[in-house]
């Protein structure tokens, strides 16, 4: 209905037409009460007599009116003027951003001022359980003074996080069953894949119709456009975004990322919530136009300034809050959340005993190596510790002046003020460690071992816990490992997570427990499967469903109590380590991930020289690629993150297809090929054991369980015998790591080499003629490549020089290849019959591959058979941000 100059509507009175569109005509008003002007929108009568309008209507109505935002249009009243619905808002002074787009790109610094407010009113709707569903550039309004109001919520709907009556899981639009299941509804340009599909819709739906605007806003361009509106749904599911890399952009490689994080295709990849995406784009404030760097270099050992710009300022917002907190507001504990924003992965992590700094761990841009970087809160520069290629699981000196770490075999110690690492201790696969003020550092040596200690000198090396008297109350085995030990303030007592591989959730002793320098105590605190830190009154760490909780702390009893309580909705984890990813120093903050922060890599193909000959398949999280005998196939695994889960793939030699080869819940890995190409032997961590299996390469066939060892244990198949009869595995155990023969006919196990509880060993490769076997061993104190008979086993040579891992044999024997501890690729020439001799190492090329990171990430390359081309699991710098929640008082209400 067309509303004339003077109609009065109750105690509003027409004044002039503002506008019409599909849902309504829009009219400028006097509201005779307070005298001013609103905006009248009402259902046109030429609609008001069909349902899904009017519902849709209404549905915009009791939507926007139970949110109160500066960045969502404020709904003043409701009405219904002849049986036509009518809504008064704020009367808005400006211009869509459509209009402003008309004229083309914003600037940098604009897009993201825009975004930032469009993110927190987001933020605000979903708050109330309201997800928009029809974000798009006509739906947000730039007032004059340039904010930003977020407008039409017709389509919105309600989760069941809203507080209101749904009758359904998934949560129902305001109008109960407006949108019927499997029903599109928004703005093609602009919808989410799970929306074309006409799937569930939640709040990471409105964060990738964000990402299509904020993408439009830098470059004036859609992200997906066709030219019919199927054509342009085609694209949202299956094209590409460009990256925003046109020079006369101006683009910042940071935001560029974050853009594209909104535009993930699978919801869990993208934003977990606004209020993330809002801080991100808010570190990003200050960023000039230059564009940044998008890694961490090797060297110099400083890292660009442009790249600290967007760290420093979220860094000076957590300051200027924290200071608030301690000045201001002295008696009060309010909990504060900042972000942390880093182009790259940051995978570990520590902060200093008091909370001022942070080392992180992430890799190289040249060799792809994981180094340790330290960031001093309130400065704007990183600094590279050199000498800490490989470095892993990082902490700190109780005075704060020295850092310590793994890397390569060993634990290391280094001066945050620079220097070359002291070795302390030999280690393996080491799961974590701490500094006591009494000196004293207690660490995990290796993935199946119990804690040890040794003095901060490097003297004294010795156990500390007992695996064998730490026996599970549930099965009356001995628990598989004791990890990720962390000092109490005394010095003396310390606790650690102890519990047993596999999915044995269920395990009622698998948790944290508290122990001392003498071994003699030990008590549960509580059931978990994670990595934890506590702060002065609270113990953090994950809990089953991936979220970060909290529970009360007494420092002086070491005793918990009450329930816990939910500090993220989601936290990183690493299901095969059960690693957490937060810190925490007993002063504050708590830092952590939400996403595992798992490195990315392609496998590649390289010759000799090192020259890149062509990638196969796509980044993913990769391990321990095998090329059939023929080369035309390779066994890979690769980790699901959204399902916690790893099992074997197989590839294409040429990238053209891959197809999943186990299917199982439990982890499983380290696929190895029969030297006739028909088998395939892998690993498999079930419920109450680890198992050998074996499985047809066709993938047709049931696999077989070949061999079932107790959950304490680790097995993982390392290569065939010629005669397809036996397998080489590495068996590690409370007792250490040996190479075992497992034979096929009758699945039975006999030793081949074995080492001490301080000695490791692994990749037992039979050569490719049945008389020899290349493996590596720690059995020196550093890792070498060393060569025994087969199947004898009587006496060695040793074929590295200066460290050594991953060995693997030409297919004539003529050539053993291993990788030393710089990451380069060395080849060996073999001369061999009754006897053996090898030549001199000779470097080949830098493989920047992907660290190996747990005790099943066993091979990071293979060669084809004539030793002339090599598939390289290679790292690959990250096309995302890393998010960092820094959180204040993580415990107290917010």
């Amino acid at each position: 209905m067309a509303l004339g100059s003077g109609t009065k509507l109750g105690p509003y009175e027409i004044l002039a037409p503002l506008g019409s569109g599909g849902m309504g005509e829009v009219y400028l008003a006097k509201d005779s009460r307070l005298g001013r002007d609103v905006a009248l929108k009402i259902l046109p009568e030429s609609f008001r007599n069909q349902s899904d309008r009017l519902q849709r209507f209404m549905q915009e109505m009791r939507a926007v009116a139970a949110l109160n935002h500066p960045n969502i249009l404020a709904v003043f009243d409701v009405g219904e003027h002849q049986g036509s619905p009518f809504m008064v808002s704020e009367l808005l002074e400006g211009e869509t951003l459509r209009k402003a787009l008309d004229r083309g790109p914003l600037p940098q610094r604009k897009t993201i001022d825009y975004g930032v407010q469009i993110a927190q009113g987001l933020a605000a709707a979903h708050e109330k359980g309201i997800v928009h569903r029809d974000l798009k550039p006509e739906n947000l309004f730039v007032t004059k003074d340039g904010h930003v109001k977020i407008l039409d919520f017709g389509l919105a709907k309600l989760t069941p996080t809203a507080g209101l009556e749904t009758t359904s899981a998934e949560g129902l639009t305001l109008t109960n069953l407006l949108t019927e299941a499997g029903s599109v509804m928004g703005t093609a340009s602009y919808m989410a894949p799970e929306q074309v599909r006409g799937a569930t819709a939640d709040q990471r739906t409105d964060i990738f119709a964000f990402g299509a605007v904020a993408y439009e806003m830098l470059c004036g361009k859609r992200a997906f456009r066709g030219d019919t509106p199927a054509e342009t749904m085609t694209e949202v599911l299956k094209a590409d975004v460009p990256e925003l890399s046109d020079p006369s952009l101006s683009v910042s490689p940071v935001l560029d990322r974050i853009v594209h994080r909104c535009l993930e295709r699978d919801p869990a990849q993208r934003f977990q919530s606004a209020k993330d995406l809002s801080f991100a784009l808010s570190a990003l404030s200050g960023i000039s136009s230059a564009r940044e760097t998008a890694m961490p270099p090797q060297a110099p050992s400083r890292l660009p300034a442009t790249f600290w710009v967007s760290i420093a300022a979220a860094l000076l917002v957590a300051i200027a809050g924290l200071t608030w907190y301690l000045v201001d507001h002295p008696a009060k504990r309010h909990r504060m959340q900042f972000a942390m924003v880093f182009p790259g992965e940051v995978t570990h992590m520590a902060l200093s005993p008091d909370g001022s700094t942070l080392v992180f761990v992430s890799p190289g841009v040249d060799s792809g190596l994981p180094m340790l970087y330290l960031q001093r809160i309130g400065t704007p520069s990183a600094t590279l510790l050199p000498g800490t290629e490989g470095a892993s699981y990082p902490f700190w000196a109780p005075d704060s002046t020295e850092v310590a770490f793994f890397a390569n075999g060993k634990l290391e110690k280094t001066a945050v003020s620079g220097g070359v690492p002291q070795v302390l201790a030999n280690v393996s696969t080491a799961r974590g460690g701490s500094w006591g003020r009494k000196n004293v550092i207690v660490y995990s040596p290796s993935a199946g071992n119990s804690i040890w200690r040794v003095n901060a000198d490097g003297t004294g090396a010795a156990p500390v816990t007992d695996l064998i008297l730490a026996q599970s109350a549930s099965t009356g085995r001995p628990e598989g490992t004791h990890r990720w030990p962390t000092f109490l303030p005394d010095g003396n007592h310390f606790l650690f997570w102890g519990g047993n591989f596999g999915n044995a959730k269920d395990d009622p002793s698998s948790g944290i427990y508290v122990s001392s320098l003498d071994g003699k105590e030990r008590r549960l605190l509580v059931l978990c499967r994670s990595s934890f830190g506590y702060d002065s009154d609270h113990l953090y760490y994950g809990d089953d469903q991936r979220r970060l909780v909290s529970l009360p702390f007494d420092l002086s009893t070491a005793t918990v109590s009450g329930s816990p309580t939910i500090v993220g909705n989601s936290v990183g984890f690493q299901p095969s380590t059960f690693w957490t990813a937060l810190t925490v120093s007993a002063r504050g903050p708590l830092v952590y991930n939400d996403s595992p922060a798992a490195v990315l890599s392609a496998l590649t193909w390289m010759d000799r020289s090192g020259k890149e000959l062509g990638k196969v398949g796509d980044p993913a999280v990769i391990f321990n690629p095998a090329l059939s005998p023929d080369g035309s196939r390779v066994a890979l695994d690769i980790s699901d993150r959204a399902a916690n889960n790893v099992d074997v793939w197989l590839e294409s030699a040429t990238g053209n297809y891959l197809s999943r080869f186990t299917f199982k819940p439990e982890e499983e890995v380290a696929g190895v090929w029969s030297h006739d190409g028909k088998t395939i032997a892998y690993r498999s961590n079930g419920a109450t054991g680890t198992e050998l299996c074996l499985k047809q390469a066709t993938g047709l066939e049931q696999e077989k369980l070949l061999l079932k060892i107790p959950d304490t244990d680790e097995l993982l198949p390392n290569s065939w015998s010629p005669d397809g009869r036996q397998i080489l595995a590495t068996h590690a155990s409370t007792s250490g790591s040996r190479l075992e023969l497992i034979s096929i006919a009758g699945g039975t196990s006999t030793p081949f080499l074995t080492a001490t509880a301080s000695e490791e060993m692994t990749n037992g490769m039979i050569s490719p003629d049945g008389k020899w076997v290349a493996y590596a061993s720690n059995e020196l104190g550093s890792w070498e490549i060393y060569v025994t008979t087969f199947p004898s086993a009587a006496g060695k040579l040793q074929v590295s020089r200066g460290g050594g891992t991953e060995p693997r044999w030409r297919s004539d024997g003529k050539e053993i290849f291993y990788i030393a501890p710089n990451g380069v690729l060395m080849a060996a020439q073999v001369d061999s019959g009754n006897s053996i001799s090898i030549a001199t190492p000779v470097p080949l090329f830098q493989l920047r591959r992907r660290a190996p990171n747990s005790t099943s990430d066993i091979f990071s390359y293979d060669v084809t058979r004539d030793g002339m081309r090599f598939l390289v699991n290679r790292y690959v710098k990250p096309e995302h941000v890393t998010i960092l929640t820094v959180v204040l008082n993580a415990a107290a209400a917010q």
